[in-house]
């Protein structure tokens, strides 16, 4: 499990730098696909744990979108 000060660091961006840096990694996972494709990969598990950042972003995204529509609704 990811520690909380990474978390609270995750949710105190706002919602530009998040997708930054999940179009960021998307990339990279792109990139590491290609290199598992054309074997030249030497870590196959970084692929994983890519998934899990970008899987990670997406949440912490849903959430702010979330609150911003309860506020908007009140």
């Amino acid at each position: 499990m990811k520690s909380t000060v990474e978390l609270q660091e995750l949710r105190s961006k706002d919602k530009k730098d998040l997708y930054k840096e999940l179009q960021d990694l998307q990339k990279k996972l792109t990139q590491l696909r290609m290199g598992q494709s054309f074997r030249k990969l030497k870590n196959y598990h970084e692929i994983t744990a890519t998934r899990k950042k970008i899987a990670r972003l997406w949440t912490i995204l849903s959430e702010k979108i979330f609150e911003e529509q309860v506020k908007l609704d009140k």
